[in-house]
């Protein structure tokens, strides 16, 4: 199966960057700005009945991992894995992303993906350093 990977260094410590990608709050400023959580699901909201990955959470254990499961309104991602690994580097963070599909993609699809998470975890970087990220506005 295709996986994505993306290594970001943040300059900023390990539980910032947690703060970021561990809370409906943060989550909101760095990838869709409709984002909500009930009973360990996380809904993220881009495009009404489109795109709107329904993550649960697996583990989130401050400040150093996040792990989520695709469990609904993304078709493509359907039993995905995303992983954020967070640990301290040079005097900020280091964040390693990783996403593990759970149905083959094509070709054109998966490249599509991985440019957008490249897009928006440049957003998170951005959102820990300056407090303004560049979330896509549903």
């Amino acid at each position: 199966m295709q996986s994505i990977l993306h290594v970001v260094d943040v300059s900023v410590s390990p539980s910032d960057v947690f703060d970021a990608i561990g809370t409906v709050d943060g989550l909101s400023h760095w990838w869709t700005t409709k984002v909500s959580e009930a009973d360990g699901v996380i809904e993220f909201t881009f495009v009404p009945g489109a795109f709107n990955p329904q993550m649960r959470v697996d583990e989130r254990s401050a400040p150093s991992a996040i792990a989520w499961t695709c469990v609904g309104g993304a078709d493509d991602w359907a039993g995905a894995s995303i992983r954020f690994d967070v640990r301290e580097h040079e005097g900020g963070s280091r964040v390693v992303f990783r996403q593990g599909y759970g149905v083959e993609i094509d070709e054109e699809s998966y490249g599509v993906y991985n440019f957008n998470w490249g897009y928006y975890l440049e957003s998170l970087r951005l959102l820990c350093e300056t407090r303004t990220g560049k979330p896509f506005q549903a």
